[in-house]
C-alpha cells in the first residue's frame, strides 16, 4: 500500500474543543493548529466539525462535552458574540471542575486582555453598549476575560522570532501533557479509590448554622504538606488575618476603612477591613504548607461580614484556590458565591477550597483569591477579617 494511501485511525481520548475569532486566525492558524493536533492522534473538535444545520448552541454543548478547551485570543477575539459566549461557558465549566482551559495569546499580549486594553478592550466596550438589556449575560463575559488569561497560556507576541509553526509544534506538546497529565490524575484517583486514599472528590457541601452551601468541585490537592500546629496534642486551625492578605487599595481611606476588634480567650486585638466604596475587588492570601498536618484534608474559608446597610453585592463575587507544588505543577478551583445573601447575618465563612496536606518531603504554597470586577457596581459594607484554614471532613 502506498503512503498516500494509509489511512490514519480515529483520534480518542478526551475531547479538545478550540475557540476562535475565525476571521482572525480560521485561514491561517488554524488551519495548521488543527490538522497538527490530529496528526499527534489528538481528538479535536472545531465548529466545522458540526453537523451542517445544526443550531449554533449545539457549540456549547461541544464544550461541556469536552475535557480541554483551547482559546485563541486574537485582536478581534471580542468583536464575535459567539466567542464571548463560548468562553463564559468555558469558564463555567472550568468552575465545576470539568474542564481544563488553555489560553493562547495570538499577537495579543495577556495583559491587553486581562485588562481590556487597544482594539480588544473597544470591542468588547462596544459589545456591552449593544447588550445593555442583558447585564447578567455582559457579566458572565467580563469574568471570563477576567479568568480565563490566568490559567497558564502560551503567548505568541507579534514581533516574535518563533514562527507560527514551531509555536504549534510547542502547542502539541503542552496539549499531549495536559491529556498524560489527566490519564495519570484518573489511575491515581481509581487506586487511591481502591486502597482508600486520601484524594479529595469532587462533594458538596451540608448546610450548616452559618455557613453557605458550597456549588463547586473542590481541588485534588496531590501534594500539600504542612506541619501541625499542636495544642493539648489537638490539631488547630490557622489564620491569615485581613492585615496579612493583599487588599487592593488596602492604604485608600475612601476605599478601605482599618480598625481593630477585641476577640478570643486573651481579648486580642484583631484588625478588620472594612469597604467604604469600591467597584473592583481583589482580595488574595497565601500559606505555606509547612504548619498543617500531612494527609489531613483542609478547608479555607473567608471569614467576613456583611453590615446591615451593605449595598451593591447583586452579582457574586469569585472565589479561587491555587495549590501549588513543589515541582511547578499546580491544582485550582475557582466558584461564585452571592454575598447579599449573608446582609446582616454576623460572621460567616466563605469557602475557597479544600485540598489534602501532601508527604512532608514535597512541600507546596495554597494561595486563595476572592474578586469581583463589576465596575457598574459601587459597593461597600464587606468586612473581612481574614481566611482559616482548619482541619474538615
Amino acid at each position: 500500500m502506498s503512503s498516500s494511501s494509509v489511512v490514519r485511525p480515529t483520534p480518542t481520548g478526551p475531547q479538545v474543543f478550540i475557540s476562535f475569532r475565525g476571521r482572525d486566525v480560521r485561514k491561517n492558524f488554524v488551519s495548521f493548529l488543527a490538522p497538527a493536533l490530529r496528526e499527534a492522534n489528538i481528538n479535536v473538535f472545531i465548529d466545522e466539525d458540526e453537523f451542517l444545520g445544526a443550531d449554533l448552541v449545539n457549540l456549547l454543548k461541544r464544550i461541556e462535552e469536552s475535557e480541554i478547551a483551547i482559546v485563541i485570543f486574537s485582536e478581534d477575539f471580542t468583536s464575535s458574540v459567539w466567542c464571548l459566549d463560548e468562553l463564559a461557558k468555558m469558564k463555567e465549566c472550568k468552575d465545576q471542575g470539568r474542564l481544563i482551559v488553555i489560553p493562547i495569546f495570538y499577537k495579543v499580549q495577556p495583559s491587553v486582555v486581562k485588562y481590556l486594553r487597544g482594539k480588544f478592550g473597544d470591542s468588547f466596550r462596544d459589545m456591552k453598549r449593544n447588550h445593555l438589556a442583558e447585564p447578567l449575560r455582559i457579566q458572565k463575559w467580563k469574568e471570563a476575560l477576567v479568568s480565563i488569561p490566568d490559567s497558564i497560556g502560551m503567548p505568541l507576541a507579534e514581533q516574535s522570532d518563533k514562527t507560527d509553526k514551531d509555536f504549534i509544534t510547542s502547542m502539541v506538546i503542552k496539549i499531549q501533557k495536559s491529556i498524560e497529565n489527566m490519564a495519570v490524575k484518573r489511575n491515581q484517583e481509581i487506586e487511591a479509590t481502591r486502597q482508600g486514599g486520601s484524594i479529595v472528590a469532587a462533594r458538596k457541601a451540608k448546610k450548616e448554622s452559618n455557613r453557605p452551601q458550597e456549588s463547586s468541585i473542590v481541588p485534588a490537592a496531590r501534594e500539600l504538606e504542612i506541619k501541625p500546629s499542636h495544642q493539648g496534642g489537638s490539631v488547630v486551625p490557622s489564620m491569615v488575618h485581613a492585615k496579612d492578605l493583599e487588599i487592593t487599595h488596602f492604604d485608600k481611606p475612601r476605599i478601605w476603612t482599618w480598625s481593630t476588634i477585641n476577640e478570643g480567650p486573651d481579648n486580642a486585638g484583631i484588625e478588620i477591613a472594612t469597604t467604604n466604596k469600591l467597584y473592583w475587588l481583589k482580595i488574595v492570601g497565601t500559606i505555606k504548607t509547612d504548619n498543617l498536618t500531612p494527609g489531613t484534608k483542609y478547608e479555607a474559608v473567608f471569614v467576613v461580614k456583611l453590615e446591615n446597610d451593605a449595598s451593591g453585592w447583586e452579582l457574586p463575587v469569585t472565589l479561587k484556590l491555587k495549590v501549588v507544588q513543589h515541582d511547578g505543577d499546580d491544582d485550582r478551583v475557582d466558584r461564585d458565591e452571592n454575598l447579599e445573601a449573608y446582609i446582616g447575618r454576623g460572621w460567616v465563612d466563605i469557602l475557597a477550597g479544600v485540598f489534602v496536606v501532601p508527604p512532608k518531603a514535597t512541600p507546596a504554597t495554597i494561595i486563595f483569591t476572592m474578586y469581583q470586577y463589576a465596575d457598574e457596581y459601587k459597593k461597600k459594607g464587606l468586612i473581612v477579617k481574614g481566611v482559616a484554614i482548619r482541619p474538615t471532613k
